[in-house]
């Protein structure tokens, strides 16, 4: 009789900012159109986990800048709208990322209207009103 090994399956328990950073400039750098186009399956696959956390989850975040905060927020969300499984709703992340920028007093009515442009996900940018 074999006797196989157990692996627990992998959590994602704090954010892996190099991890979502790659994958927002390989998306940034591939050709113009959806997202799916730009980052490979297994960055599709790895990376669907960001679009349920909780606020906590997102503290990590608050040491990058603004530019690079402001890049997280059309990346996720661009791909709620075009990557399969990666619908927030409520949970978006852009919701806690645009906490952070309002928190800094940096949160651009430009940048407003270009998430009310590209999302139906009618909790964005400010999330639920209650």
């Amino acid at each position: 009789m074999a006797v196989s090994s157990w692996e627990p399956a992998k959590t994602h328990n704090t954010l892996d900012l190099p991890a979502l950073l790659a994958c927002i400039t390989q998306s940034e750098a591939g050709a113009p159109g959806p997202l799916g186009e730009s980052l490979t399956e297994a960055q599709q696959q790895g990376g669907v986990h960001w679009m349920k956390q909780a606020a906590a989850y997102w503290q990590a975040a608050d040491v990058l800048g603004d530019e690079d905060l402001q890049r997280m927020i059309r990346f996720f969300t661009l791909a709620e709208m075009q990557l399969p499984g990666w619908d927030a709703g409520k949970l978006s992340p852009v919701i806690y990322l645009v906490r952070m920028l309002k928190q800094r007093d940096t949160f651009a009515p430009e940048l407003r209207q270009w998430i009310k442009a590209n999302t139906d996900n009618r909790y964005l940018p400010n999330g639920a009103l209650v």
